[in-house]
């Protein structure tokens, strides 16, 4: 990625679609843009959507799916027709629909998205319908060009990586009550998976000893009775995410393994550049691609199937000393080449060698 801004005589009005709580990906793009000199407007559906989670409520609240859209969708053009924006840029942004976008370019806006799942089928949403009609989709998977150009026509795509945020992932001051609660030997922060269960509840099995933790979304869906004990009450979010990676003695980043409507696992997340942005040691588990972005034994550490893993677990749990040195090189090498403010320096420069309009 390129460290350089664009040369922008006059600030870009873009209208940023995404969630906007603290610690989000979506968020991170957001305030990037700002940092970088544009006029940001930000819609989040979420202000529309209330956030229920009993399943009871979650029942009423598909029964409101189409209202809810309805209001998303013309709050999207309301804004655009005041704000004037040059461009849209969707993080993902599955409610928004292919008739909203194609009224925007008729009043000349240009249209992005940044796409951050493994797979764009296996959403609720319009995503299938909307993403022919963004004049780019920038994809954090490799693959994610190909699975989608195997489905439908797309106007132009290109491989954009996740960052790390700079207003949150940095190597955080802990408190006592931070190093209580968050540390341990290894631990784990990610949404549940099949694939992340397996190869937990086979390292649990080959390591019983072990000091771990695992936070996430959807652990509940863990059908491995010897991981349950591991298994923490919430997900983390925001400085408590950060803080629980610097706490954490080794940092597990797994994949989430082969989903629906992906030719593919992925090997990145948003893991393998928060983690070492966050000043954290990082285990991760070998790919061809994040091989290209850290020199494994130097910057981080790699691991393929479970006896490697503990292996590896075993050895720098006796070496302390080379965690540290490991952790320092893999933030030196991080920060800052990998931040979103990066990213959004390419999505910038897309836009103007190819929609300079202003």
């Amino acid at each position: 990625m390129s460290d350089s801004s664009p040369s922008v005589a006059t600030p870009l009005r873009v209208l940023f679609l995404g969630e906007n709580w603290y610690g989000s990906c979506a968020r991170a793009c957001c305030y990037a843009l700002r940092r970088l000199g544009c006029d940001v407007s930000d819609i989040d559906i979420q202000t529309i959507q209330p956030q229920w989670r009993k399943i009871s409520s979650r029942a009423m609240l598909r029964a409101l799916s189409r209202v809810i859209s309805d209001e998303y969708n013309s709050l999207i053009l309301d804004t655009a027709a005041s704000f004037k924006p040059d461009f849209v840029l969707a993080f993902k942004a599955a409610e928004t629909r292919a008739e909203t976008l194609q009224e925007l370019r008729k009043q000349g806006i240009a249209l992005y998205n940044y796409y951050p799942d493994t797979s764009a089928f296996a959403h609720r949403g319009f995503l299938a319908e909307a993403l022919p009609e963004y004049d780019c989709v920038f994809f954090t998977k490799r693959f994610g060009e190909r699975d989608v150009r195997d489905r439908l026509h797309l106007r132009a795509a290109r491989f954009l990586p996740h960052g790390y945020d700079s207003e949150l992932h940095y190597p955080q001051q802990l408190s006592q009550k931070d190093i209580k609660q968050y540390g341990c030997d290894v631990g784990v922060i990610a949404t549940y998976t099949k694939h992340k269960e397996n190869l937990l509840n086979e390292l649990v099995s080959q390591y019983p000893e072990i000091d771990l933790q695992i936070w996430g979304n959807q652990w509940e869906r863990c059908q491995a009775v010897a991981l349950k004990k591991y298994i923490q009450a919430s997900p983390l979010n925001g400085s408590s995410y950060a803080k629980a990676i610097r706490a954490f003695r080794i940092n597990l980043a797994i994949m989430s393994g082969k989903v629906t409507g992906a030719s593919m696992g992925d090997e990145t997340t948003t893991r393998t550049y928060e983690i070492p942005a966050c000043g954290g040691f990082m285990l991760h588990e070998r790919s061809a691609e994040v091989g290209e972005l850290f020199a494994e034994g130097k910057e981080i550490e790699c691991f393929d199937g479970t006896a490697e893993l503990v292996e590896k677990i075993t050895h720098y749990m006796a070496h302390p000393e080379k965690r540290e040195a490991i952790a320092r090189a893999g933030h030196a090498r991080c920060v800052p080449a990998y931040s979103y403010d990066n990213c959004m320096v390419e999505i910038l420069n897309w836009h103007t060698e190819n929609y300079a309009k202003w």
